[in-house]
C-alpha cells in the first residue's frame, strides 16, 4: 500500500463516483414514493461504503481507515433516517464479516456517522438543504469520525490517532462539502428543470397571449396564444419575425410605435390597441408592455402580454349606447322619475321630477335625504301638511316606501295635483314615478258636478223639484230599515190637491202646473228636518216621509201643512171651498206594535186619504182599523 494520503484520496475518487452514479441515475426514481427513493439511496449509499472498506489504508494489522463516514453521513443527510439505517446496516455488517481488531471501533465510527447524518436531515425540519447546512454537515461529521478511534485498545490508540485524525478529518471534511455540494447542485437544477416544465406549461396553456421581442421587434419567444392571435402556424413560426409578417402595414406600424414609446420610457406600461386583419373583423387589445434587461440592467428586449378585450369594448360601447338611450328616454318622458337608495339619499332624478317642486328644486339633487326633502318642502309651503304634524307626516310617506305597491295623490299649495306611484328595489331603496294629474282632477271635478247634476234630475221632478217616485220608494226603504234597527217610528203622509183635475180644466194646465208648483212650496216648508224627504207621488199627489215621527206628531205636521196650502187662497172655482185645499193620509210604523211592512205602511196611509177624502176633503185623516177593513184591496176614487 502507498502512504495514508494516497489512499484515503483514492477513497475521496470512489466516494466521487458513487455520488455521480447517483446524480445520473436518480432521475429514474423521481416517480416513485418517496420510501422507493430512500431505500435506493440507502442501498447505493451503503454500497459505496462496501466499496471504500474494500480500498482502505491499514495501519495496523486488523486496523483499517476509510471514508465510509462520508457515505453514511450524506445517506442520513440527503435521504433521510431510511436512507441512513440502510447504509450504516450495509457497513456494519461488511465490517463484522471482515472482522480484526478494529472490528468495534469501525462499528462505533459507522453509528456516529449515522446519528449526524439523521440529525442534520431531522434539523433540516423538511426544507431543502443549503450551502451552509452542507458545511455544518462536512465540519460535524469530520469532528466525530476520531471519536470511532476511541474503541480501540490504548497502547494501539496512542499509536494510530497522531498519524490518521488529522488526514482522515480532513478528507472527510473535503469529501462531505464536494459531494454535498454536488447533490446540492444537482437538486437545484432538478428544481429548475421542473420550474421550467411548470412555467413552459403555463405559459403554452395560457389564453392570453405572451411574447419577448429583441430591440428590433423580432419574435425571440412566444407561446400558442400568440401564434392564434396573429394567424400563424404554430409558436416557432413566429421567432424571427415581426408584426410586419403578420399585419398590415397601418397596423404593424401603430405597434411598432407603441413598443419604441415603452422602451423609450423604460416602464412597463398598459395600454389599449385596435386590432386589424385583412380578412377579418377588428378587435381590441388590452396590452402590457414591460422592458426586458439582461443581469446588468441594460433593456435587451420587450415583454408582451395582450388580452383580447373585444367582447369587452362591445359591451362598453352597448353599455354607453344603453345609458344614453335612458338619458334620452328621462329627459323626453312626461313623467317625474326619482330613485333613492336603501338609506334614503336621492340617486336618480329626471328633470321632469325637478320641475314638478319649483320650490325645492335647488335640493332635490343627488346625495340628499329624503327626510330633509320633504321637511324642506314643508317648510317652504310647496306642500300643505299641519305644522304640528309634520314629523308624522314624514314618516308615513318614508314608510311607504316599503310597501310593495304604493299608490298616492298629493296636492300642492300652488293647485296641483301629483299622481305618485312607489314600489320598492332589490337593495332596499325606492323607485317612484309622479304625473301631474291637474287636468285630469279637474275634469273629474266636473264629471263629479256633472254626475250630481244629472242624479238631480234623475231623482228630482222637473216640475216641483221633489224627489221622484222612484227616488221616493229608496228613500222610505232606507228609513223603514233605519227604523227597524233603532226600534223608531216612522210616519208617511200621503197629500192629495182636491178636484185637481176640474182646476186644470177650467184654468188650464198652465195654472194647474203653478198651483202644483205652490203645494209643493208648502210641503218643502213644512219637511224642515234634513231626514224629511218630500216627493211627486203621482200626478197631482205628493208624499211626504217623516223618520222618528210618531201618529200624532205625524197628525199635527199634516194638519199645518193642510192649513199652509189653505193659507195661499189659490182660487179655485171648481172647489165648493173656493179656493185649492189638499187631503191628507197619515200611516205610521210603530216599532213596539204589531209588525208591519212597506207596503202595509202605504196603504195604511193611502186608506187614510180615502177617508179623509170620503169625510168631505180639505182635512187630515189618520188610519184606523175599521177604516181600512171596507178597502183592503187599496183601491181609491180619484178627485
Amino acid at each position: 500500500m502507498g502512504s495514508p494520503w494516497s489512499e484515503l484520496l483514492a477513497n475521496l475518487a470512489v466516494v466521487a463516483m458513487f455520488v455521480s452514479v447517483w446524480i445520473h441515475t436518480h432521475v429514474w426514481l423521481d416517480r416513485r414514493a418517496a420510501l422507493t427513493r430512500a431505500t435506493a439511496f440507502g442501498l447505493l449509499m451503503g454500497a459505496g461504503a462496501v466499496i471504500l472498506m474494500l480500498t482502505p489504508m491499514q495501519l495496523q494489522p486488523g486496523l483499517f481507515v476509510d471514508l465510509r463516514g462520508t457515505m453514511i453521513a450524506l445517506a442520513g443527510f440527503f435521504g433521510g433516517p431510511v436512507a441512513c439505517v440502510i447504509a450504516g446496516l450495509a457497513a456494519v455488517a461488511f465490517r463484522f464479516h471482515e472482522g480484526g481488531i478494529g472490528v468495534f471501533a469501525g462499528a462505533m465510527g459507522i453509528a456516529i456517522a449515522t446519528l449526524i447524518g439523521i440529525a442534520g436531515h431531522l434539523a433540516l425540519r423538511g426544507r431543502a438543504p443549503g450551502r451552509v447546512d452542507i458545511l455544518i454537515l462536512a465540519a460535524t461529521a469530520a469532528a466525530g469520525s476520531p471519536l470511532g478511534l476511541l474503541a480501540l485498545p490504548r497502547e494501539i490508540m496512542q499509536t494510530v490517532l497522531p498519524q490518521v485524525a488529522l488526514p482522515t478529518s480532513l478528507l472527510i471534511f473535503l469529501s462531505i462539502m464536494l459531494s454535498g455540494l454536488a447533490l446540492y447542485q444537482e437538486r437545484r437544477r432538478i428544481e429548475a428543470l421542473q420550474s421550467r416544465r411548470i412555467y413552459k406549461a403555463v405559459v403554452e396553456a395560457l389564453p392570453d397571449c405572451l411574447n419577448v421581442k429583441d430591440l428590433e421587434g423580432r419574435f425571440i419567444a412566444a407561446n400558442p396564444a400568440t401564434a392564434r392571435l396573429m394567424r400563424a402556424v404554430d409558436a416557432k413560426a413566429l421567432i424571427g419575425k415581426t408584426d410586419f409578417d403578420f399585419y398590415p402595414q397601418e397596423t404593424a406600424r401603430k405597434f411598432h410605435e407603441d413598443e419604441l414609446a415603452i422602451l423609450a420610457g423604460g416602464v412597463p406600461s398598459t395600454i389599449e390597441q385596435r386590432l386589424h386583419h385583412e380578412d377579418g373583423p377588428d378587435g381590441w387589445l388590452s396590452t402590457l408592455k414591460a422592458p426586458f434587461r439582461d443581469h446588468s440592467g441594460t433593456i435587451v428586449g420587450l415583454i408582451t402580454h395582450n388580452r383580447d378585450i373585444t367582447t369587452r369594448k362591445q359591451l362598453e360601447d352597448e353599455l354607453a349606447e344603453s345609458r344614453v338611450r335612458l338619458a334620452d328616454a328621462l329627459t323626453h318622458m312626461a313623467d317625474g322619475l326619482v330613485m333613492f337608495d336603501g338609506d334614503g339619499k336621492l340617486v336618480l332624478g329626471n328633470a321632469q321630477y325637478i320641475a314638478m317642486f319649483p320650490q325645492t328644486a335647488d335640493i332635490r339633487i343627488p346625495g340628499a335625504d329624503y327626510r330633509d326633502i320633504l321637511r324642506i318642502s314643508a317648510a317652504r309651503g310647496e306642500q300643505i301638511v299641519p305644522p304640528d304634524k309634520i314629523e308624522d307626516w314624514i314618516g308615513g310617506i318614508v314608510a311607504s316606501r316599503k310597501l310593495p305597491s304604493n299608490r298616492q295623490e298629493i296636492r300642492l299649495s300652488d293647485g296641483r295635483w301629483l299622481d305618485v306611484r312607489t314600489r320598492p328595489t332589490s337593495d332596499g331603496g325606492s323607485l317612484s314615478v309622479y304625473s301631474d294629474i291637474t287636468e285630469a282632477k279637474h275634469v273629474e271635478a266636473e264629471l263629479l258636478a256633472a254626475n250630481e247634476k244629472l242624479n238631480l234630475l234623475a231623482n228630482r221632478d222637473g216640475l216641483t223639484e221633489l224627489l221622484t217616485r222612484r227616488a221616493f220608494d229608496e228613500a222610505l226603504a232606507l228609513e223603514y230599515a233605519r227604523g227597524k234597527r233603532s226600534m223608531a217610528p216612522l210616519s208617511l203622509l200621503i197629500i192629495d190637491v182636491d178636484w185637481f183635475k176640474r182646476f186644470n180644466d177650467h184654468y188650464g194646465h198652465p195654472a194647474g202646473d203653478e198651483c202644483l208648483r205652490a203645494v209643493s212650496g208648502c210641503i218643502k216648508a213644512t219637511a224642515r228636518r234634513a231626514a224629511d224627504a218630500a216627493a211627486r207621488y203621482g200626478g197631482e199627489e205628493f208624499a211626504l216621509i217623516l223618520p222618528e215621527t210618531d201618529a200624532r206628531g205625524a197628525f199635527v205636521i199634516a194638519e199645518n201643512l193642510r192649513k199652509g196650502v189653505r193659507d195661499l187662497r189659490l182660487a179655485h172655482a171648481g172647489s165648493e171651498k173656493g179656493i185649492v185645499t189638499i187631503s191628507v193620509g197619515v200611516g205610521t210604523f210603530d216599532p213596539g206594535g204589531a209588525s208591519i211592512e212597506i207596503a202595509d205602511l202605504l196603504r195604511r196611509a193611502d186608506e187614510a186619504l180615502y177617508g179623509a177624502k170620503v169625510a168631505g176633503r180639505d182635512r187630515v185623516h189618520g188610519w184606523r182599523p175599521h177604516v181600512s177593513e171596507p178597502h183592503a184591496t187599496g183601491a181609491r176614487r180619484r178627485s
